[in-house]
């Protein structure tokens, strides 16, 4: 029997979220957008580990909440709906990479880094680079063994966090020649000697959520930082991956549409001009419109989450959910946008950056060119 009635601690986790991002995501969104607030991050990091929000993922014996997938799905959705990029920031690049690949003693020395409520770190997943994206055989950052010691080197771009993360995950390859064979994945504190942190970029939107270069040179690290075995790391990406395609892409893209649709209602509920006209099909089909897409999207969300809590197959669901939910949100905020006007650019109804924020679910954790290429291929392999 199929049923949609979330349990009472599902509820609890909603509300605190949505309680969250009503009083502490929404009141500084649009200033952290547009520059007016410096040193804003931390704070909100700060005050999200207090409430658990932070590591929600991570298993309670590691200071973690120990949430299932889909309770995360449920909590992201409702922190987007105040900052996409802060909500970005709660999901699970934190600890996915030691929970698919980590032993025991990596978990206990490395998961209480970023999981502390009183000292929170963040961590980083460092898989792109300036010449390899989509393509993880392209990857040319190296990994040397050295007695009991591996020797990294190289420059990763695009990386979440990276700038303040206490903790890396570096994807780099122990044999070029190799391909997809060779590539490794390992564990790289911040505080190593020749880990220096580039530019941070200027975005389009996401603004909340840093994003920038990270630099290995000669870094030092002991065999057993290494995540798996030899020539695991591309595999352990691509399980990562699928999980973020849920969580980071799907519940952050239900929740931006999500906060762009109620955004729109709100203006044509509260303008006395507007309230006049509302009920014509122009504004009132868009409306539905665009809560049918939300609706069907959560679905595919939910489903994609319990299939991974489950361990089912979900590589492909979680490449439709990636692709369709993103493509929905853009679809979404841009509609959006256009039933408010000119309000839609100011700060009482922020639509703008709802659609620059939903821009990047279209680029990150895999293209959706590259979503629909994995999709394809589990339907045709089917």
């Amino acid at each position: 029997m199929i049923g949609f009635e979330l349990s009472s601690e599902q509820k609890d986790w909603q509300k605190a979220a949505r309680d969250f991002a009503e009083q502490e995501i929404k009141p500084i969104s649009w200033k952290i957008d547009k520059g007016l607030i410096h040193g804003y991050y931390w704070p909100v990091i700060e005050r999200m580990a207090e409430q658990g929000l932070l590591s929600m993922g991570v298993p309670k014996e590691y200071g973690g909440s120990g949430l299932d997938i889909l309770t995360m799905s449920i909590v992201v959705e409702e922190l987007a709906v105040g900052d996409g990029g802060i909500a970005f920031t709660a999901t699970s690049n934190s600890y996915l990479p030691l929970m698919v690949a980590g032993t025991d003693e990596q978990k206990r020395a490395f998961l209480p880094v970023t999981s502390s409520r009183e000292k929170p770190g963040l961590a980083s997943f460092a898989l792109t680079e300036p010449d390899a994206g989509s393509d993880g055989a392209s990857i040319s950052t190296t990994a040397r063994k050295e007695g009991n010691d591996y020797i990294l080197d190289g420059e990763k771009c695009f990386i979440s966090s990276g700038d303040i993360a206490r903790l890396y995950t570096v994807i780099a390859t122990v044999d070029k020649a190799s391909g997809l064979k060779g590539i490794t994945a390992f564990l790289v504190p911040d505080d190593v000697e020749g880990l220096e942190r580039g530019k941070i970029e200027d975005k389009l939107g996401f603004r909340s959520s840093h994003t920038g270069v990270v630099v290995l040179n000669r870094v030092r690290i002991p065999e057993g930082n290494r995540l798996g075995e030899e020539g695991a790391g591309f595999r352990i990406a691509m399980k990562v991956l699928e999980v973020m395609r849920v969580i980071s892409c799907g519940a952050i893209g239900v929740g931006i549409a999500r906060g762009a649709y109620e955004a729109a209602l709100r203006f044509w509920l509260t303008h006395s001009t507007s309230k006049a006209i509302i009920s014509q099909q122009a504004v009132s089909f868009d409306l539905a419109d665009m809560l049918a897409s939300i609706e069907a999207c959560r679905l595919m969300v939910w489903k994609s989450s319990w299939l991974l809590d489950n361990g089912l197959p979900a590589s492909t669901m979680s490449g439709l959910t990636k692709f369709y939910v993103s493509d929905m949100a853009m679809e979404v905020t841009n509609k959006a946008l256009q039933l408010v006007g000119p309000c839609g650019y100011t700060e009482e109804y922020p639509l703008d950056k709802y659609i620059r924020d939903a821009k990047v679910l279209q680029i990150y954790e895999g293209t959706n060119q590259i979503s629909r290429l994995v999709a394809s291929r589990g339907i045709v392999s089917s």
